[in-house]
């Protein structure tokens, strides 16, 4: 089995996920570079599993998205838009793809969550992409046509129909900031999907998650603040 330490490093990781509440099981993944040939991720239907992810539940893949080496089940429903961001940000190691409760809640606003608190100053505010996931794939069964899907993953055209609407934003929003992975990781945040960060090691990634998480958890109370506060002077008045 190749890359039992970054396999064991991964579900401890994922362990700390569950731990702060960071992550659940309605979905997710994490990928991290092994070298520079492969990838590790996470394997699709993880967070159905609950989590509960042993060393079999990692596929090893290279950077186009080929198997290397896999025991049960396939790469996560998101693995095209992991080999983008890996491809596009030179220096990022590691991927991080959450359901998070309150960066949820921003992004089903289509809002991007701003820098509400102190610890997210360095990654600013975290752009929301737009990708109608149900439109998407509706239009796309309805009418299908030729997609490409990774090896890696699970043949799901319609899937990657909606992720392929997400790489470009990836590149407007992030492109430019690539450089920023030297000092930060960056993330964003996508329409009623959750937060991705990614960062130069799995830790930093994780770290930014939670940094996005609480400033999306800010600025929900401090907007619930403002409102209520609102209606008592108009209550006042």
């Amino acid at each position: 089995m190749l890359y039992v330490k970054e396999r064991k490093y991964l579900i401890s990781v994922i362990e700390d996920l569950v731990k702060f509440r960071l992550i659940d099981c309605t979905g997710g993944l994490l990928a991290m570079r092994c070298g520079p040939e492969h990838l590790l991720m996470s394997t699709f239907g993880a967070a159905f599993r609950r989590w509960k992810c042993g060393l079999e539940d990692f596929i090893v893949t290279d950077y186009e998205g080929n198997v290397v080496e896999k025991h049960q089940h396939a790469g996560p429903a998101s693995t095209l838009m992991v080999l983008e961001i890996f491809r596009l940000f030179p220096l990022c190691n590691a991927v991080l793809h959450t359901h998070a409760e309150y960066s949820l809640a921003v992004a089903s606003l289509d809002r991007p969550v701003p820098p509400a608190a102190h610890l997210i100053q360095t990654l600013g505010e975290v752009p929301c992409l737009r990708a109608d996931d149900k439109q998407i794939k509706d239009e796309y069964l309805r009418n299908p046509y030729p997609i490409k899907v990774p090896p890696a993953m699970n043949y799901r055209p319609e899937v990657v129909a909606v992720v392929q609407r997400i790489l470009p934003q990836i590149k407007e929003k992030l492109g430019h900031r690539k450089d920023e992975l030297e000092k930060h990781g960056l993330a964003f945040t996508t329409y009623k999907h959750g937060v991705t960060a990614f960062a130069r090691n799995m830790d930093e990634a994780f770290n930014n998650l939670a940094r996005v998480e609480a400033s999306a958890r800010a600025y929900i109370y401090g907007s619930l603040i403002l409102q209520r506060e609102l209606l008592e002077g108009n209550e006042r008045s």
